[in-house]
């Protein structure tokens, strides 16, 4: 390992002790989560695990069918007829919550997503 992999070792083995959730990678696999890491940096990858990140939607994750309601007044609601555009979207993200099971659970109106 050369000085840079070995500060990212360190950093990723102290936020292990940290109580901070790392996780592993095998060649060509994914990054499961470890409650005990070997720590073969040789054969294997370690990470932090990425937080998630709420983004806005898109156009083609937007609910359509789904209600909305402003977050300031939770008894005016609406019905999602379009994809509405980037501001639209923007301002729902913002100022709004939708529910797909017709009112009993309201969500933010974005998309997460683990964080890069």
């Amino acid at each position: 390992m050369n000085i840079e992999q070995t500060i990212e070792a360190i950093r990723v083995m102290q936020a292990f002790v940290d109580g901070k959730e790392v996780q592993y990678k095998l060649p060509n696999s994914k990054w499961p989560p470890t409650d005990n890491p070997a720590w073969n940096w040789f054969s294997n990858e370690y990470r932090i695990k990425p937080a998630t990140v709420l983004h806005p939607w898109t156009a083609d994750e937007v609910p359509l069918g789904a209600w909305m309601r402003h977050k300031q007044d939770l008894s005016h609601r609406w019905v999602v007829t379009d994809t509405g555009d980037e501001l639209w979207r923007q301002a729902w993200f913002e100022d709004s919550e939708h529910s797909t099971d017709n009112g009993k659970t309201w969500l933010p109106c974005g998309v997460m997503e683990d964080g890069k």
